[in-house]
């Protein structure tokens, strides 16, 4: 019996075990011959892997076996210098950096010759421990609050932002209230249409309307969707000339879709709250940017110089971190506790009062940073206490298909958000 990615099924492979959703729906009986019918269906239900019969014939040649034994190892040489030391110990991370060496060779191979000089002088990452961080005095009388206090974009939110908000709240809220409140946006109204009838949802028949989606999706869950939406519209636009906000925001979706594969692979009900807490993880990293910008290009510089982890620069120079200034702008927006936790303790997960949603989070940020998909302006793989990978008990084996789900995902999300232009 083996474990199989939705991806990797071929015609013929047995069902090991009857396959039941996390909904308590049966699917499909063991000893079930799969094909094409059911792995469309199985993407539907959100399923991501199966157990099968026997094995896989791996007669393919695999993309390691192609590769030139050189380029191989001058990826993982350069791959391998993103993660912090010691991380590397543990199976998932030896998994990713397999994972991840594999995409560095194809892209090296891309490019033409080999440049031996460029992978020899990158730099080394500088030790970091993976305990709880000092956390100094507030530097300069700048503290979170001051910083949340002073940005206006944060007085003037729209009504149906605050609408949204207290229809959460309300415990006797129903499908027609969240449709009748989201429905006054109509801009906001096609976002979250054009998201439900992507492949974010693989729905078989198109969803015309918001109250169709509320029913299709949930009340709670299309609504933490229209917070995650509406909070991405009013910051979009802001220049930052320093940082590049294409990347920001490739990296913040990536962590969202990550976030979201991997509840669903562990079953976690409500998915699009992680999705919402991945996309806005790094918030408070834009708060920095435009409230505090000479600040925030020394802590920059200070990390690439040093080498070191951007979170420890801000630490450094602020006595602070970006999580802990996102966590409360969500708390001044009023988002559900889990939101504000996820990006509050997303490097500190059991700090939380979710330390599940936490730690998905955290997970997602060491994926989204270690694929390369975009940056926030980290450099480094962000490191991960042992203890809450195993905590979560996210197998390795799911790893090389949740990778490949989010590659196809995050394009076609950044083009639903920003247009053609980022996608």
């Amino acid at each position: 019996m083996l474990r199989v990615g939705i991806e990797a099924i071929k015609p013929g492979m047995v069902l090991a075990e009857d396959l039941v959703h996390s909904n308590g729906r049966y699917l499909f009986g063991k000893g079930t011959a799969l094909d094409e019918d059911h792995r469309r269906i199985l993407k539907i239900w959100g399923i991501h892997s199966v157990e099968i019969e026997g094995g896989i014939d791996d007669s393919d040649p695999s993309i390691a076996d192609e590769c030139d034994p050189a380029l191989l190892q001058a990826a993982e040489t350069l791959v391998a210098k993103r993660f912090t030391p010691g991380s590397l110990d543990h199976p998932f991370f030896k998994e990713l950096l397999h994972i991840c060496t594999l995409r560095k060779a194809q892209q090296l191979a891309e490019k033409g010759p080999l440049n031996k000089d460029a992978v020899s002088s990158a730099p080394e990452p500088v030790p970091v421990s993976v305990s709880e961080l000092a956390r100094p005095s507030p530097r300069n009388g700048v503290t979170p609050q001051t910083l949340i206090d002073r940005e206006p974009a944060l007085a003037s939110l729209p009504n149906v932002f605050m609408e949204i908000c207290n229809v959460i709240d309300d415990p006797r809220s129903s499908a027609v209230h969240i449709a009748d409140v989201i429905s006054k946006d109509m801009n906001l109204s096609a976002k979250l249409l054009r998201l439900v009838n992507s492949a974010f949802y693989r729905f078989p028949s198109k969803i015309h309307t918001i109250s169709r989606a509320v029913m299709m999706i949930g009340t709670k869950q299309l609504s933490t969707l229209a917070l995650g939406t509406s909070a991405i519209t009013m910051f979009k636009n802001i220049p930052v000339d320093f940082v590049d906000m294409e990347l920001f925001w490739r990296h913040s979706i990536a962590c969202g879709v990550s976030a979201r594969m991997i509840a669903s692979y562990m079953n976690i009900f409500n998915t699009e709250r992680l999705f919402v807490a991945g996309l806005l993880h790094d918030i408070g990293r834009i708060i920095l940017y435009t409230r505090i910008p000479h600040q925030a290009r020394e802590i920059l510089t200070r990390a690439a110089e040093t080498n070191g982890l951007l979170r420890d620069a801000e630490i450094e120079a602020l006595g602070w971190d970006h999580a802990q200034l996102g966590g409360l702008l969500l708390k001044k927006w009023r988002f559900p506790l889990m939101l504000e936790h996820g990006v509050r303790y997303h490097h500190d997960p059991f700090k939380s009062q979710y330390p599940l949603e936490a730690s998905i989070v955290c997970l997602s940020d060491v994926l989204a940073n270690a694929l390369e998909m975009g940056s926030s302006g980290e450099h480094l793989v962000p490191p991960m206490m042992p203890v809450v990978l195993d905590k979560l008990g996210f197998e390795k084996a799911a790893l090389a298909e949740i990778v490949q789900l989010i590659k196809r995902q995050v394009a076609e999300i950044l083009y639903l958000f920003f247009g053609e232009r980022w996608a």
